[in-house]
């Protein structure tokens, strides 16, 4: 049996939609998210109920939730695992003991914007939808390059890079919402991957093979990125386990998982392969080739990095450029090693 400890602040009445936030260690960020909620419009308070899930976290996360309640202006509802069990555990725990028509997923480090609860009440109140997912806002408080780097990033995935004609449908749990109907159909979120790793992306496919889930940008929240290696390790962990879903059902996604995307890993592995050979063997046309690939490469990426010459200039794009790099490689090491472990189980 789960063993989870729990503190109910509101069960009274079914809302419009319920706040349901896994968080883990997250005693520097959780209070901010708790603010943002608390300084938007209090019109919209009582609409809503927020549920938050500490999955065993070391620190004292639930000690600063209790210590800011008295000074919220909504109820929340506390609920404590006794071991870590992961965020789709977490998030499905939540989803269970949530009152709402509508579950709201957030992040437990990212921030509301002034009208987001605005925006979350139109949304689910004027229209007929199954599922919704935000954005996050690419504006960072640091001044750090890589941060900026990887908020601009996705920001580029979402308005710049995007196939054609496509719409953005990944149910992003920084800020995605689902009629909890939906949800308990589908079975909510796969508890076998115990990391923040393709759990959402797993779930955005069973939600689309039911219902198109709709593009919100203006649902947006703040998120401040980490540094690179936190970013590169879940990278790498990410295109490990996606690949497995590919395998499987073989069709890319318009954004982040997209052909143009698989085209750039690629494109640098086979460009260092014939770096490679010709460093060996001195053959002229193995580097022209090598060089063939690495042109394609700067193809695939030249939105992205017209995007940052725009925004941020020639230097910040040239430092992002050999970071693409970098990252793509990594990218491409982890869905190789997806590829090894799934054919060697």
């Amino acid at each position: 049996m789960l063993n989870i400890s729990g503190r109910i602040h509101l069960k009274i009445m079914k809302k419009l939609f319920s706040f349901v936030i896994p968080t883990h260690n997250g005693e520097k960020t959780i209070v901010r998210l708790l603010q943002s909620i608390n300084q938007s419009s209090s019109r919209y308070f009582k609409s809503f109920e927020t549920v938050i899930v500490d999955d065993n976290s070391k620190d004292i996360t639930v000690t600063v939730v209790k210590n800011i309640i008295k000074k919220l202006k909504f109820k929340i509802s506390i609920y404590s695992f006794k071991k870590h069990l992961g965020p789709a555990k977490a998030r499905n725990i939540g989803a269970k003991y949530a009152s709402g028509k509508y579950l709201v997923f957030l992040d437990g480090d990212v921030e509301l914007k002034k009208n987001t609860l605005k925006n979350i009440y139109n949304l689910l109140s004027k229209e007929k939808i199954k599922a919704f997912t935000g954005i996050w806002d690419y504006h960072q408080k640091t001044k750090a390059f890589f941060p900026q780097f990887k908020a601009l990033r996705d920001w580029s995935y979402w308005f710049i890079e995007r196939e054609k004609g496509c719409r953005y449908y990944l149910f992003s749990t920084r800020i995605a919402g689902i009629e909890k109907n939906l949800f308990k159909k589908l079975g909510g979120f796969n508890e076998t991957y115990p990391e923040p790793t393709v759990e959402d992306i797993e779930f955005t496919y069973r939600i689309e093979r039911q219902s198109s889930i709709k593009f919100a940008p203006r649902i947006i929240v703040n998120h401040e990125f980490e540094g690179f290696w936190p970013i590169a390790i879940k990278y790498f962990k990410r295109s490990k386990d996606w690949i497995k879903l590919f395998v499987v059902r073989k069709q890319f996604d318009p954004v982040a998982t997209s052909k143009r995307e698989a085209i750039k890993p690629i494109s640098l592995v086979l460009f260092l392969s014939c770096l490679f050979i010709f460093v060996l063997f001195k053959i002229r046309t193995i580097l022209f080739i090598g060089l063939f690939f690495f042109l394609i490469f700067i193809i695939a990426e030249a939105k992205f990095m017209t995007f940052l010459y725009q925004k941020k200039g020639l230097a910040f794009m040239i430092r992002s450029f050999f970071t693409a790099i970098i990252l793509y490689l990594v990218i491409g090491l982890g869905t190789a090693t997806g590829l090894l472990f799934k054919r060697g189980s």
